[in-house]
């Protein structure tokens, strides 16, 4: 008899603890993973998210498989443009191999500076791809996206010019 009353309740918490698993999983943006954690450039040079405070910078977490990756990327592109590089620092980052990331550099968009972590992506918390960081000049977070977003939109510029340092 216990159990009958009870059960029913068991087994809507559970649902509800599988909903928000997921939701904080999948449908939101985690912190800004390991704000001093190497990454590899092309030319094998290794650079922390650190080393570029001062600047503005975007960081973007992709896959190559990742359609919606490559139809950011001229948003992306166009942003940096507009910013300027040397107020703008972009970093596209994935943890596959070289070969596939500079693959997909020069079918998508070879303008952009892409970088490699040894570190699996989904160790960092990042699960859901493109994710992308824009700090300010001090290296805070002034926005955050998961998913194709444009940024090139007054949104973003927005951002930029309210953060103000």
């Amino acid at each position: 008899m216990f159990i009958k009353k009870v059960l029913p309740y068991i087994l809507v918490l559970t649902i509800l603890a599988v909903i928000a698993w997921f939701y904080k999983a999948y449908k939101m943006v985690p912190s800004l993973p390991v704000y001093d954690h190497e990454l590899i450039s092309e030319r094998g040079d290794k650079i922390k998210i650190s080393d570029l405070k001062g600047h503005y910078v975007l960081i973007s977490y992709f896959q190559t498989w990742c359609g919606t990756c490559a139809r950011e990327l001229p948003t992306i592109d166009a942003l940096q443009m507009n910013i300027g590089k040397d107020k703008l620092s972009v970093l596209i980052v994935s943890d596959e191999p070289e070969e596939k990331i500079l693959r997909f550099k020069e079918k998508y968009c070879n303008t952009l500076d892409y970088y490699r972590t040894d570190k699996p992506l989904i160790d960092l918390g990042i699960r859901v791809f493109p994710t992308t960081y824009l700090l300010n000049k001090k290296g805070e977070v002034i926005l955050s996206k998961l998913d194709a977003f444009d940024w090139s939109s007054e949104e973003v510029t927005e951002a930029i010019r309210l953060s103000g340092n």
